[in-house]
C-alpha cells in the first residue's frame, strides 16, 4: 500500500506545480490544510491566505522553479502523514541558477492528502 501512496503523493505534488503555473491560486489552496504553513528564507506565512500571498510573490516573477532531482517520499506507518523532499532549481534571467530543497508534509484529512507544511530552503 505504501508504494501506491507514494505515487499518489508524487502526483499530487506535480498537480500543485501545474495549478500554480496556471495561476489558479483559489484552486491551489484547496490542496492545503486550513492551518498550513509556508516557510521560505526569512518568512513564514500561515493559512491558505498565507499560501496565496507566497504564490502571488512567486508569480510576479517570470522565473519558475523546476524539479531537478528525484522525489524522496516517506509515508508514516499508519499512512496519516507523508513527507516529500525534492531538489528544485531556479533558472534566473541573468543565466545563473540557484537551487534548494523543497519539503512538503502532507496530512490525511477526510481521506485525502493535503499539504500541511511547504518549506523551501
Amino acid at each position: 500500500m505504501a508504494a501506491d501512496t507514494k505515487s499518489v503523493i508524487i502526483e499530487l505534488y506535480k498537480k500543485l506545480f501545474e495549478v500554480f503555473d496556471a495561476g489558479k491560486l483559489d484552486e491551489l489552496v484547496t490542496y492545503y490544510t486550513t492551518d498550513c504553513k509556508s516557510v521560505t528564507p526569512g518568512k513564514t506565512r500561515c493559512g491558505r491566505e498565507g499560501i496565496k500571498e507566497t504564490c502571488k510573490l512567486l508569480l510576479a516573477s517570470s522565473e519558475r522553479y523546476k524539479v531537478k532531482g528525484d522525489f524522496d517520499v516517506v509515508i508514516s506507518d499508519d499512512e496519516s502523514m507523508a513527507y516529500l523532499t525534492v531538489l528544485l532549481e531556479l533558472p534566473k534571467s541573468d543565466g545563473t541558477t540557484s537551487s534548494g530543497t523543497n519539503l512538503c508534509i502532507f496530512k490525511k484529512v477526510d481521506g485525502a492528502y493535503l499539504v500541511s507544511l511547504d518549506m523551501f530552503s
